[in-house]
C-alpha cells in the first residue's frame, strides 16, 4: 500500500484534467460563436443539446480515469478510446463513415464503442483487460469497416478513398488506446 501512494503522489494527473474540461468547453463554444456571429451554423437546438450530452460525458470519463490512472499511458490510453468514441459519433452523425449521414447501415459502428464500454466496465478499469477490451473494439470497428465497404463495392455517396482514410484513422486510435494500455500495465 505505501508503494501505491508514493507511485500516487509521483504522479499529477490535475494537469491534464484542467486540459481536457478546457478543451471540452472550446469545442462547445465554437460552434455556438459561430451560430452567434454568422447568424446559422446548420445545427438545430437538439444538435447542440447532443454534442453538449457527448462533451459532458466525455470530460466526466476522462475526469474518471484521470483521477484513476496509475501513470500516463493509462491516462492517454483512455484519451486515445474516448477521442475514437467522439469522433465516430460526431463523423457519423455530421457526415456518415460509408456513404452520407442519412444511411442506415452506419449504426454499425455504434457497435465498436458499445465493445469498448462493456469491455472496460468487465475490466474494472485494470489497464491490462483494458488493453484487451480496445482491441476487441479496433477488431470490430475493422470488421464493420471492412463488411461496409465491400457491400458498398464503390457506390456509396462518399469517396471511397476518403471512407478508407478515415475509417483507418478510428482504428488507429483504438489500437493506440490499446498500445497504450497494455504499457500502462508493464510500467
Amino acid at each position: 500500500m505505501q508503494e501505491s501512494s508514493r507511485n500516487r503522489a509521483h504522479w499529477n494527473s490535475a494537469p491534464w484534467r484542467i486540459a481536457a474540461l478546457s478543451i471540452a468547453g472550446g469545442l462547445m463554444l465554437l460552434p455556438i460563436a459561430v451560430q452567434l456571429t454568422h447568424g446559422h451554423f446548420g445545427w438545430s437546438f437538439g444538435d447542440f443539446v447532443g454534442i453538449t450530452i457527448i462533451l459532458l460525458s466525455g470530460s466526466a470519463i476522462f475526469d474518471v480515469a484521470a483521477r484513476r490512472s496509475p501513470n500516463f499511458a493509462y491516462l492517454a490510453g483512455a484519451g486515445a478510446a474516448l477521442a475514437a468514441a467522439f469522433g465516430l459519433v460526431v463523423v457519423n452523425g455530421a457526415v456518415g463513415l460509408v456513404g452520407s449521414e442519412d444511411e442506415a447501415h452506419n449504426a454499425y459502428f455504434f457497435t465498436a464503442i458499445l465493445v469498448a464500454i462493456f469491455g472496460s466496465i468487465m475490466a474494472w478499469g485494470q489497464a491490462t483487460h483494458m488493453a484487451k477490451a480496445m482491441l476487441a473494439a479496433a477488431s470490430v470497428h475493422m470488421a464493420v469497416s471492412m463488411a461496409l465497404l465491400i457491400e458498398a463495392n464503390g457506390t456509396s455517396d462518399g469517396n471511397p478513398q476518403m471512407e478508407v482514410i478515415g475509417l483507418s484513422v478510428f482504428a488507429m486510435l483504438w489500437l493506440a488506446s490499446a498500445w497504450l494500455f497494455r504499457r500502462a500495465s508493464n510500467q
